[in-house]
């Protein structure tokens, strides 16, 4: 097993539910709406750059806030969800591609979404392709994403 391999191996991966409860956010032209046929994590750049280091959506070393270990949290998208933080990055993957409770951590091929804040443009963009161009010329990796 690589050096990777325990926190990929082992990830647990929560997905709460959305639909039933009230709304987080609001709905406007500067927020990312999200989709029920997918589902959304709120991160940061240090994730993105764990990402491009060995491949995977995995946890943060260590006990989380909460005293959970070895946990990647996910949210159910609904049309009660709705996310705006400009210093946050929202990861999206289908839906059916992450169940509550499914342990092993996501690949980078997994996700449908980076979706960075552009201040210039006042919106959501997602930076995917980016991302994945940077993953593949560094790791010299010619698999495509799956689309």
């Amino acid at each position: 097993m690589d050096e990777y391999g325990d926190r990929i191996a082992t990830a647990k991966n929560r997905v709460f539910e959305t639909k039933d409860g009230p709304a987080v956010g609001k709905n406007n032209p500067i927020r990312l709406a999200t989709k029920d046929t997918s589902v959304y994590r709120n991160t940061g750049m240090n994730q993105i750059k764990d990402i491009l280091i060995c491949g995977y959506i995995r946890p943060k070393e260590g006990r989380l806030k909460g005293g959970h270990v070895n946990e990647v949290f996910w949210s159910r998208g609904s049309d009660k969800l709705f996310y705006f933080s400009p210093d946050n990055i929202i990861l999206e993957v289908p839906e059916m591609t992450v169940k509550n409770g499914q342990i092993g951590a996501l690949s980078i091929n997994d996700l449908i979404g980076i979706w960075i804040f552009n201040s210039e443009n006042n919106q959501f963009e997602n930076k995917l392709d980016f991302y994945l161009k940077v993953y593949n010329d560094t790791h010299n990796d010619t698999n495509s994403h799956k689309k």
